[in-house]
């Protein structure tokens, strides 16, 4: 299958819901969008929030996107991102730090995807949101889950750290698993409640 083919085809499961084929494309670029956004941005955590910001604006409006590059239309949201931040950051902090070349960003990619203040509100409830599920989940649970989606533990390496065998840590992880799905119904993709829950 040629890449264009490929990238119709993940888009296509992506618009249908397929959490599975959008962990795929968070996987697939999330490093090299990161390293674009730091290196315009100068600053990890912002870079961080902003491919975050991309990927969950991505997901909300999947059903509306048309066969496209999903790698360069990734790059220009990501890029349009970091100039309206850079933009917001002049204006309320007056910050005398060089962006002389923003101009010369701006010339290659047009902005046609802005953060907006009601946006990034919204954001922020989410997380909240997200760690009051995290902590809903009964404690063994939790802690197994933690362990697996947060740590980055294997299976195995789960069992022996709790004492307790391979199969129980699975069922733990399915549950937690099912009540997050559950409680965002589609809403948001794991990896990003993923991403979130590893910034807390």
């Amino acid at each position: 299958m040629t890449e264009d083919k490929s990238n119709i085809n993940l888009l296509e499961r992506i618009k249908r819901g397929d959490e599975v084929a959008f962990e795929k494309l968070f996987m697939m670029y999330f490093n090299r969008l990161f390293g674009l956004a730091r290196g315009i941005l100068k600053d990890e955590g912002l870079a961080q929030d902003i491919v975050q910001e991309v990927y969950i604006k991505f997901w909300e409006k999947r059903k509306e996107i048309q066969p496209i590059n999903l790698e360069a239309y990734l790059y220009r949201l990501v890029r349009n991102q970091c100039i309206s931040q850079i933009r917001h950051l002049k204006v309320v902090n007056n910050t005398k730090r060089d962006f002389s070349d923003i101009k010369n960003i701006e010339e290659l990619y047009r902005i046609d995807f802005v953060r907006d203040e009601p946006y990034v509100v919204i954001e922020k409830e989410l997380e909240q949101e997200i760690v009051r599920v995290m902590k809903s989940l009964p404690d063994r649970c939790r802690e197994v889950f933690t362990l697996s989606r947060v740590a980055g533990l294997k299976n195995r390496e789960i069992a022996e750290e709790l004492g307790m065998n391979v199969k129980n840590v699975e069922k733990h992880i399915t549950k937690a698993l099912a009540i997050f799905r559950d409680h965002f119904d589609g809403r948001i993709p794991m990896a990003i409640i993923i991403l979130l829950l590893q910034q807390n």
